[in-house]
């Protein structure tokens, strides 16, 4: 859907409501302006994608908590960043951040996972994740 239209903070109420239901939910904005889980944490975290350019991309150098962030009642929330809306494919920093989670294993903790994915989608990515 188009911006301001409400995905945000329709996929942080489920978030908040799996949570509350004692469900274990990680919530991921895929958006460049990261606000996806402002919600949830009060904050704009750091994007997974800045995070990795810290490290050259040597993602092996990273722990869970460089780039999952508590938010509302334990809701695990990260950003994957991308590039500005309009200028390119955010698919490539979707499929970096599932990497990520997987080399940690955290999709195996999680029984939720929500995507918040931006309004603006310029490549198919995300038509099949």
């Amino acid at each position: 859907g188009n911006g301001g239209i409400g995905k945000s903070t329709t996929s942080s109420n489920l978030s908040a409501a799996f949570s509350t239901l004692g469900k274990r939910v990680l919530q991921i904005g895929c958006d460049p302006k990261h606000d996806s889980t402002f919600t949830l944490t009060g904050t704009l975290v750091p994007t997974v994608i800045d995070i990795l350019k810290e490290v050259d991309f040597h993602s092996e150098e990273l722990r869970p908590e460089d780039f999952i962030f508590e938010g509302f009642n334990g809701v695990k929330c990260v950003e994957a960043g991308g590039p500005p809306a309009g200028t390119g494919c955010g698919g490539y920093v979707v499929g970096q951040t599932v990497k990520l989670l997987k080399q940690h294993h955290l999709l195996e903790d999680t029984d939720v996972v929500i995507f918040d994915v931006l309004g603006d989608v310029v490549c198919g990515g995300f038509a099949m994740p």
